[in-house]
């Protein structure tokens, strides 16, 4: 299998460790699909779904796997594509095995509660393309305008403090399953790597891990 041409790869970890940066530069690299959850749910018009994202809940499994299901099943990611933040219980996991949608590689990225809570806080989003910035490190080129449209950038509603210590206590609570799916999974032989990744590290430097670990199998 050319891995180039069928990469399949996702990004795990809590939130505000960089998946979603991370996961923008993979789509740059090898042109396959972003696939965010968060995105994909603010885009439906259920308002109970979006009350439910702001105050940092989570959304029912069967709602999830079915949009993420729906989204991997376009045109355009035949050749691959990249899930952020995806699956986050072992329930999402097991639920790709059972429809057989191939994944080659997980990324961990791992990061402290305390970082975590900084970066969360000055993190900028631009709301239709998703793409993500930070005011100390990752920012636009103009202050709070994105660097492709030039419109203004806002805060999530779910980036502040009470919200974001409860995503974290939920993500503590699911990542230890998932972890040791995707190990298994590895035993097993389904997919071809997992790995955690150290989120400190400069987001080039991060980058450059992943692409090299990517590399060692193609």
């Amino acid at each position: 299998m050319n891995i180039y041409k069928n990469i399949r790869v996702i990004f795990i970890g809590a939130p505000g460790t960089g998946k979603g940066t991370q996961s923008e530069l993979l789509t740059k690299k090898y042109r396959v699909p972003k696939i965010s959850v968060g995105e994909l749910l603010r885009k439906l018009v259920n308002n109970n779904i979006s009350n439910d994202i702001n105050s940092g809940e989570l959304i029912s499994d069967s709602i999830v796997c079915n949009i993420v299901k729906i989204r991997i099943y376009k045109r355009d990611c035949n050749n691959g594509f990249i899930l952020d933040g995806f699956p986050r219980n072992i329930n999402q996991a097991q639920y790709l095995t059972i429809n057989n949608i191939k994944i080659n590689f997980v990324f961990n990225i791992k990061l402290s509660y305390k970082i975590i809570i900084k970066r969360l806080l000055g993190r900028r989003i631009h709301n239709l393309s998703g793409r993500i910035y930070h005011i100390k490190y990752n920012p636009p080129l103009v202050s709070d305008l994105d660097n492709i449209t030039g419109e203004k950038l806002s805060s999530r509603k779910d980036d502040n403090v009470d919200i974001i210590k409860h995503r974290l206590k939920v993500h503590e609570k699911q990542i230890g399953d998932i972890v040791n799916y995707y190990k298994q999974e590895v035993k097993l032989g389904n997919i071809l790597l997992y790995r955690e990744i150290d989120g400190s590290k400069p987001i080039n430097l991060v980058h450059a891990e992943i692409i090299n670990s990517i590399n060692h199998f193609s």
